[in-house]
């Protein structure tokens, strides 16, 4: 099946049922594969996985394929282009790679995998490349990828199965107050403009 196909829940309910005892391998695999190169939105995988397998299975196996597709992917970018971007970057800006602040990288990847405005695969690449350690991109990401297969997971629920609006709305509510929130705590705690003195 072409994977452009699964555009929608039913779609992806329908192709995951096909596989019967096997279903939940599969959906762990596509949640590999939408991690490391997004070709179907991450939050139809995630409601299907819920309405599929219940809350807690859907929200484990779209969290940890989620965790396993961007792992995969920074390793892929790093094997392949971490020692050409570190010169590039050194000869072009004078960066070093090798001078990351590491507490600084650790809290950026968490925020920019809460707030769902830079897609994933330019987070996975730019940590590889950008001198971020794996330890540290490993458990940033685990963090960070929390709050939306929670999110996303509860909201297929809320939508499809119990058809609970409310609580849909309530859902829906949260990941917007969340995207906000990051963002305006992102532009304050990481693009502050520096004062001018007189």
């Amino acid at each position: 099946m072409d994977f452009t196909e699964l555009t929608s829940v039913d779609a992806v309910i329908a192709y995951v049922k096909t596989f019967g005892v096997m279903a939940p391998l599969v959906a762990f695999g596509l949640f590999v594969v939408q991690a490391a190169l997004p070709v179907f939105p991450y939050i139809i995988l995630a409601a299907a996985g819920g309405i599929l397998f219940g809350f807690k299975m859907g929200f484990l196996l779209s969290w940890s394929g989620a965790l396993v597709g961007a792992t995969l992917a920074y390793w892929v970018c790093r094997l392949l282009a971490a020692e050409w971007a570190e010169r590039k970057l050194k000869q072009r800006f004078g960066y070093d790679v090798n001078r990351t602040d590491g507490r600084l990288a650790f809290w950026s990847i968490v925020l920019a995998r809460i707030v769902p405005v830079i897609p994933t695969p330019i987070i996975n690449a730019v940590a590889a490349v950008g001198g971020v350690s794996f330890w540290n991109f490993f458990f940033s990401s685990a963090i960070g990828k929390i709050p939306s297969a929670v999110l996303y997971t509860g909201l297929g629920l809320a939508l499809f199965r119990t058809r609970d609006v409310k609580l849909a709305l309530i859902i829906i509510a949260a990941i917007i107050a969340l995207a906000v929130g990051g963002r305006y705590f992102a532009k304050d705690r990481f693009f502050k403009t520096p004062s001018r003195h007189p």
